[in-house]
């Protein structure tokens, strides 16, 4: 199963980044040299390219664990959690999207001395698009990998030692879905009134008075 997920997983993030290089060389032919001068494509335009990408992979990849996660018959290994938790960190990791922005501008400048010899950015201005844009991914890709392992942590023991007991399928049956939460305290309820009624009734009174037991009384 885990190899089957972290297939699926690259197949999402290799599909999501041809996507994003489509619209951003949309956005570089955007770009043009008016005969007195060239014309940047926006950097705030290339941005929002890149912001998209990470909520779209962040997006893509729970609606991929999800199903995956809930048909497995128990909670994962603490070797598999481990697995899906290093792919999710290596694809959603800061130094795959914070150069986006210089490596834009790069870009822009090799198109420009095409037109300009003599072109150059200003420097205070790429630095501040630079920052604004770089604070911006690292909050989308934290926000990421934050909601996308959170999908896991149903199906997890990380902490604790491997077993499949009582406790740890009741844990994994209950957290599958509400509707299954809600069936497991309604039946755990049932439960404890359908024993509450067996001890007061007669018939159970009458069976603890026979091997000499008087209830309430603890003898």
């Amino acid at each position: 199963m885990t190899d089957t997920l972290k297939s699926r997983l690259e197949i999402i993030d290799a599909d999501c980044e041809s996507a994003m290089r489509i619209e951003l060389d949309e956005l570089y032919d955007n770009a043009y040299y008016d005969g007195t001068k060239f014309h940047l494509p926006s950097p705030q335009a290339a941005e929002a390219i890149w912001l998209n990408l990470i909520a779209r992979k962040e997006r893509e990849f729970i609606q991929e664990l999800t199903p995956a996660l809930k048909s497995q018959p128990t909670i994962l290994s603490k070797n598999d959690a481990s697995t899906i938790e290093d792919m999710v960190n290596t694809l959603f990791a800061d130094d795959r999207y914070l150069e986006r922005m210089r490596d834009f501008y790069q870009e822009v400048t090799r198109k420009a001395l095409i037109y300009e010899s003599s072109f150059d950015m200003d420097a205070k201005r790429l630095e501040l698009l630079d920052s604004t844009y770089r604070m911006g991914a690292a909050n989308a890709l934290r926000k990421a990998r934050r909601n996308v392992l959170a999908e896991l942590e149903p199906y997890t023991q990380l902490d604790a030692p491997e077993d499949t007991g009582f406790f740890s399928q009741w844990r994994h049956y209950s957290n599958l879905s509400p509707l299954r939460s809600i069936t497991t305290v309604v039946l755990l309820s049932l439960t404890s009134y359908l024993i509450a009624a067996i001890i007061t009734s007669e018939t159970f009174q009458g069976l603890l008075e026979r091997f000499g037991w008087s209830a309430g009384t603890g003898l």
